[in-house]
């Protein structure tokens, strides 16, 4: 089959991180499969990561309507744009530590963290709840003017899936609701109680009832759904996060310094728990064995919370840890690839807290397209039971000694390398094709009466 999707998204070009990836890919690879993407989102997110370089990467011919939006954040971020470290690549994190403004600076850079904390107790169901209005104004003026046969937005934020419900309502078309992450019940996420939590349920019930297919991006997620939701199991339909073996093409590997054994975390540090047991495990080792203390050397890629800069900052001190270990913050992407293809391992981590054992990690499987040795630092779950069954997967315990037991074991036995996914099950191409597959179930269903489109208005 083939079709016109309006996706519906908030993490979109400039923006970067590891979010933004998902949908980046899906728009790239649908009209492989005989879907042409149109995209609505905000026009300036407020959101701190961006990567104005992704912008080289999306399809010529896409078709992108960008809308106003109303976020508590937009004014502290555009003060904060002008007080962050930024480079000539476009690739700038605003939620760094200014490097510049003086004590005037660090003032603002607080009060932004005030601010954004207070309206966050306030809003619901998230800071983008400004943009449901005038994104599904906007949608709804694009769905007349075009023909599309279905809808797909994608979480978080969950305003993302509250503007497509809004259009699915006016315009009659099928939704798809995809939740890259858990909303009820997750570890990281602020904890709703009373009213909140009461309404967070509604909500998301209200969603899971609406949507004709609802995908989520990791098999213990869909469990949790068919758990609380079982009259609609129907409509649950895993499809994993993934890699882009295309994104390597013409990467000139950047390889660390020779004769260390260079282990690479790329991605954001929020949470200083999981940082603190790392570099523990690596002071830890460099106590025990100093013969290995100039064989390893391990590196810190990407956005670093002001907690974990702390942390590192102690760590990194004279007479610790800070020959073996460097915190580089976020560059472009196509810098973070080639960092990564010329690293020894990569490393991922992730908090032992109740419930964290369900995350796979988007990044932890974005490093399996480069066949490098991987390190997992995290829970007991179905992320480390892949890591496990890898060509040269090692995993530990988020504490100190399983952590330098690790180290230990992979510098005296360098794991052996190999393709880490010889079936292609994480290929980006190949998960685009099974959300093609999804889209063309629901359309089918309406075609044929199965599913009763709402009447258009």
């Amino acid at each position: 089959m083939s079709g016109r999707a309006l996706v519906v998204t908030y993490y979109f070009p400039p923006l970067g991180g590891v979010g933004v990836q998902r949908t980046l890919k899906y728009i790239s690879y649908l009209p492989k499969w005989g879907w042409t993407p149109a995209v609505l989102t905000p026009r300036s997110p407020a959101y701190a990561v961006r990567d104005a370089s992704l912008l080289a990467v999306l399809p010529p011919e896409l078709e992108i309507h960008r809308t106003a939006s109303l976020e508590p954040g937009s004014l502290p971020n555009a003060i904060m744009s002008r007080l962050s470290r930024s480079d000539v690549s476009g690739a700038h994190d605003l939620g760094a530590r200014p490097t510049r403004g003086g004590l005037v600076g660090r003032l603002i850079w607080k009060a932004t963290i005030v601010w954004t904390r207070g309206w966050s107790k306030v809003l619901f169901p998230d800071l983008q709840i400004g943009w449901v209005r005038l994104g599904a104004r906007a949608g709804r003026k694009v769905a007349r003017d075009e023909h599309f046969d279905v809808i797909y937005s994608t979480a978080p934020p969950i305003s993302t899936h509250l503007v497509a419900a809004r259009l699915k309502r006016s315009t009659g078309l099928p939704w798809v609701a995809d939740f890259r992450d858990p909303w009820i019940g997750n570890p990281f996420a602020h904890d709703m109680r009373g009213l909140k939590g009461w309404m967070q349920r509604r909500m998301e019930r209200a969603i899971v009832m609406q949507a004709d297919r609802v995908v989520l991006a990791m098999d213990a997620l869909r469990d949790m759904f068919i758990e609380r939701y079982p009259d609609m199991a129907h409509k649950f339909v895993y499809i994993p996060n993934g890699y882009d073996r295309n994104d390597l093409a013409g990467l000139t590997p950047v390889k660390g310094e020779a004769g260390r054994f260079t282990i690479l975390f790329a991605g954001s540090l929020y949470r200083p728990g999981e940082l603190e047991a790392m570099l523990g495990g690596v002071e830890r080792l460099a106590e025990r064995r100093p013969d290995l203390r100039k064989k390893l050397r391990l590196e810190f890629l990407g956005r670093v919370s002001s907690g974990n800069r702390r942390l590192g900052d102690a760590y990194t001190a004279p007479g610790r840890i800070g020959d073996i270990v460097g915190f580089d913050g976020f560059v472009p992407r196509k810098q973070a690839l080639a960092r990564m293809a010329g690293a020894d391992a990569l490393l991922q981590l992730m908090t032992d807290e109740p419930g964290t054992g369900m995350f796979v990690g988007g990044k932890l499987i974005e490093y399996m397209a480069f066949d490098r040795p991987i390190l997992a630092v995290m829970p007991q779950g179905e992320g480390r039971r892949l890591v496990d069954a890898l060509p040269g997967g090692r995993s530990a315990d988020v504490e100190p000694g399983s952590i330098a037991h690790a180290l230990e074991d992979m510098l005296d036995n360098p794991p052996a390398q190999g393709r880490t996914d010889p079936m292609g099950r994480y290929d980006r191409a190949n998960l685009a094709g099974e959300l093609a597959k999804v889209l063309d179930e629901v359309v089918a269903g309406y075609a044929s009466g199965a599913a009763q489109p709402a009447p258009r208005r």
